[in-house]
């Protein structure tokens, strides 16, 4: 068979097709055509009814619906078996590259919806105020999806997966690829509510110096929480008791006193984690920075601009 003709002649039935479907005459459509390839395979009415759970006379209609409207037969009969004529060859092989374009095309259209309906956001960093603003961006746009991501940055490739970064920047920028959601400039204690210091209206880094800690751990290769370099930068190497990989299993650790913890103002509305706790503000000269949002312009989807022209008016 050659197979150049063969893609040919799926160029003509896809216009067959087209036109049928446009001027409202005939009825061919990818189903009967599907019908037809099974008829071609088993060689058989008989068994291509019991494949696709139809009645034989479904199956026979099928057929002959296609072979009128193609304008000749398809198949031979010889004893219980249906062979294929020369233009049933033809045929089989321009229909299986025609299913096969349509099913391309329909990929193509699924994955092209998906870019534009979903939006993926890169979280190193909490934010009360991002979790407000998707809040409201959804409850007005129910057809876009958020999709929120955790994990470490990884340049340019992490860029490729996602339409912004939640990063934490010493200044204000005012650039036009990064819009400031709210700044970090408090620390706070984590205790349990039978510690010593539990009764506390304040604390101080020194009076933490001996403390024993629990620290999450970020990711595989970012190591330990930013807040273990707090204590390090306040000049000493704090005392780690406990390790986790998450919030929750943190917390639960301080709540049942394995150590303290540490936390930045804007991480403190994981509240339904830190409930059972006290939390109790630290004197620490902690320079302000901003939370954000980064992006790269060229490669906003249209529903990363929506999300974007929705932020800036309404932080």
């Amino acid at each position: 068979m050659n197979h150049k003709i063969s893609q040919q002649f799926a160029g003509s039935l896809f216009f067959i097709i087209y036109k049928r479907y446009r001027t409202g005459g005939g009825r061919m459509n990818t189903r009967d055509l599907q019908i037809f390839i099974k008829i071609a395979d088993y060689r058989s009415i008989t068994r291509t009814a019991e494949d696709l759970q139809m009645t034989q006379p479904a199956i026979s209609s099928a057929l002959k619906r296609l072979e009128e409207e193609l304008g000749y037969p398809l198949f031979i009969r010889r004893g219980k078996w249906l062979l294929l004529n020369s233009q049933g060859e033809l045929f089989y092989h321009a229909s299986k590259d025609f299913l096969a374009e349509i099913d391309h095309m329909k990929s193509g259209l699924q994955l092209n919806d998906h870019q534009k309906k979903e939006i993926v956001i890169k979280m190193y960093l909490h934010s009360d105020r991002l979790y407000e603003l998707l809040g409201s961006f959804t409850e007005e746009n129910p057809d876009i999806r958020v999709t929120l991501q955790t994990g470490v940055n990884t340049g340019s490739e992490s860029y490729r997966t996602s339409d912004f970064h939640v990063l934490l920047l010493p200044d204000r920028d005012e650039s036009d690829d990064f819009l400031p959601l709210e700044h970090r400039g408090g620390l706070y204690a984590i205790l349990p509510v039978n510690h010593p210091f539990a009764s506390y209206t304040h604390l101080t880094i020194d009076d933490l110096r001996d403390e024993k800690y629990v620290f999450q751990t970020v990711s595989d290769s970012a190591g330990i929480e930013s807040v273990y370099h707090t204590c390090i930068s306040a000049g000493f190497t704090p005392k780690i008791s406990v390790i986790t990989s998450g919030k929750t299993s943190k917390f639960a650790a301080i709540r049942k006193g394995c150590g303290i913890g540490l936390a930045y103002d804007n991480a403190l509305s994981l509240a339904p984690l830190i409930k059972d706790c006290r939390v109790i503000p630290v004197e620490f000269p902690l320079k302000i920075s901003w939370l954000g949002l980064a992006w790269k312009p060229e490669e906003l989807t249209e529903a990363a601009e929506r999300f974007l022209a929705f932020a800036k008016e309404n932080i």
